[in-house]
């Protein structure tokens, strides 16, 4: 068996342009004025700015947000391995969830769920999939929940330099975990093959 070494393949997280396309894409269906398009628009980003798996987003609570705790953070109570965490959150984001709880979720109580369902249940994985599995097809990228997040990784990796905010953005319990991100889509090396 080899041993697998380096970072994400390439179809495992989005490419610059391929995130540029896909928020040009969700912020164009949101000015359409369709509810739908802008709940879309709404849970993607916050999948790619906080690094969440889709059972985390589909977990969270309007008491999770800072809508209700007042603070730049998302609240995941019991992540993988039952691993509680705060990922931090843009401020572009904190305003674009507050807004969506007004216009969506301003009668829910707390402890209700931030995203539902046509129905008004809980949004569940299956349906969280499918919703991002289209939006892909709609704009030519074959993309699924748990790229948003590896791309939120290699985002923060080569922002930052820094694996251990890494680790606790993406709420790994190891820092081995987190170090694949280092050697995906690394700009620094991209600019040292260019220049040979």
């Amino acid at each position: 068996m080899t041993k697998k070494r380096g970072g994400l393949e390439p179809d495992k997280y989005l490419s610059a342009q391929e995130l540029y396309k896909l928020r040009c894409y969700l912020t164009y269906r949101a000015k359409l004025g369709s509810n739908r398009a802008i709940i879309d628009r709404v849970i993607i980003e916050l999948m790619i700015v906080s690094g969440l798996r889709a059972s985390e987003v589909c977990a969270l609570n309007i008491e999770d947000t800072p809508f209700s705790h007042k603070k730049p953070v998302v609240w995941v109570r019991n992540g993988k391995g039952g691993v509680t965490h705060a990922p931090d959150i843009s401020d572009n984001l904190v305003n674009l969830l507050n807004a969506y709880i007004w216009h969506y979720r301003i009668t829910a109580r707390p402890n209700e769920p931030l995203f539902v369902s046509y129905s008004g249940k809980r949004l569940i994985y299956q349906t969280l999939y499918a919703k991002i599995r289209k939006i892909g097809q709609n704009i030519g990228i074959k993309l699924h929940p748990h790229m948003l997040r590896h791309t939120c990784g290699t985002l923060c990796y080569h922002n930052s330099k820094d694996l251990r905010f890494v680790q606790d953005q993406l709420g790994h319990s190891t820092l081995a975990m987190a170090s694949r991100y280092a050697a995906t889509n690394n700009k620094d090396r991209r600019q040292y093959i260019n220049s040979i």
